[in-house]
C-alpha cells in the first residue's frame, strides 16, 4: 500500500529535518530564549500534519487489518529506532493519537498484543491525554 510507504517516509523526512536542524545550529540558539530552538521549529507541525493527512488516506482505503496493524505500529512503536531529541519525543508522542482512526481495523489479537506493549511503555500516571485515548482505544478493540 503507497500510504504504508508514506508513512514511512514522514518518520524518515522528520529525521532528516531533525539532522539538518542540528547541522545549521550555531551553539547560542535557543539560550535565553534567544534565535532559534529545536522545540519551535516548523519541522514538528509540517510532520503532523503529514502523519495526519497519510493516516486520513490509508483510512479512506478501508486498510486490511495486515494494513492497519503496520501503520499502527509505525505510530506507536517510533522508540524502537534510534535516539529521538527530546522535542522530538514530545511531537512523537503526540502524533500517537492519528493511530485512534486505525485502531477498530486492527484485528482483535494485535490490539491485545498492543494493548500490552502499550500499558507497558507508558504507565498510568505517565500518559498524556493522546496516550490515555489511545489506551482507551485499544482497550475496548481488544
Amino acid at each position: 500500500m503507497e500510504a504504508l510507504a508514506a508513512l514511512e517516509q514522514a518518520y524518515r523526512d522528520y529525521r532528516t529535518d531533525l539532522e539538518n536542524y542540528e547541522r545549521k545550529r550555531k551553539p547560542t540558539d535557543g539560550l535565553f530564549g534567544m534565535g532559534h530552538s529545536l522545540q519551535n521549529d516548523p519541522c514538528h507541525e509540517r510532520f503532523d500534519e503529514r502523519v495526519e493527512q497519510v493516516v486520513n488516506d490509508i483510512c479512506a482505503a478501508q486498510p486490511s487489518p495486515e494494513e492497519a496493524k503496520m501503520a499502527v505500529q509505525r505510530l506507536l512503536c517510533w522508540e524502537a529506532g534510534a535516539a529521538w531529541p527530546l522535542a522530538a519525543q514530545w511531537m512523537l508522542r503526540a502524533t500517537e493519537r492519528h493511530a485512534l482512526p486505525l485502531i477498530p481495523h486492527l484485528s482483535q489479537e494485535d490490539a491485545k498484543a498492543f494493548l500490552k506493549e502499550y500499558a507497558a511503555r507508558y504507565r498510568p500516571w505517565d500518559r498524556l491525554p493522546a496516550q490515555k485515548k489511545v489506551y482507551q482505544a485499544l482497550k475496548g478493540k481488544a
